[in-house]
């Protein structure tokens, strides 16, 4: 799979214009063309909300909005399109696939979202400074090349 420029440069764009908090979303393919989709990181209403079962905000982890994911696999169901990665930002951290993606993306040791993988992308000082790639090979994430 090869994402191309025009996408990377969409999710880079996304990451960079809250650079202090996550930005998550989805790759998608709907009728061969990939597409990309921001997702509202809602780690800071949940924290506020409930600080000790949500420790984390958004400068340090992303919790997509449970609606508009249910949207987006909705949509992609009606139209036969796929979820083909999600990214994430890390925050002055560096683009490294963290435990708690690992715990985020895998629930009895299978993948939540079976083939989607995974692109991170860190930001220092409001840049985008690395873009990282991971696939799931049927017991961890590994890194791929970014092609």
């Amino acid at each position: 799979m090869t994402y191309g420029q025009e996408i990377l440069a969409r999710v880079r764009a996304l990451c960079e214009a809250d650079p202090e908090r996550e930005a998550c979303g989805f790759v998608v393919r709907r009728a061969g063309a990939l597409e990309v989709l921001a997702v509202p990181n809602v780690a800071d209403r949940y924290h506020a909300h409930d600080p000790a079962q949500f420790p984390r905000t958004s400068r340090d982890s992303y919790l997509m909005d449970p609606r508009a994911q249910l949207r987006v696999h909705e949509e992609l169901e009606a139209s036969g399109g796929e979820i083909v990665a999600v990214w994430h930002s890390h925050v002055e951290v560096g683009a490294y696939f963290s435990a708690k993606d690992r715990a985020d993306a895998v629930v009895d040791g299978l993948q939540l979202l079976p083939g989607a993988e995974y692109l991170v992308l860190g930001v220092r000082g409001g840049r985008v400074d690395e873009v990282r790639r991971y696939r799931f090979d049927g017991g961890d994430f590994v890194e791929a090349k970014l092609e």
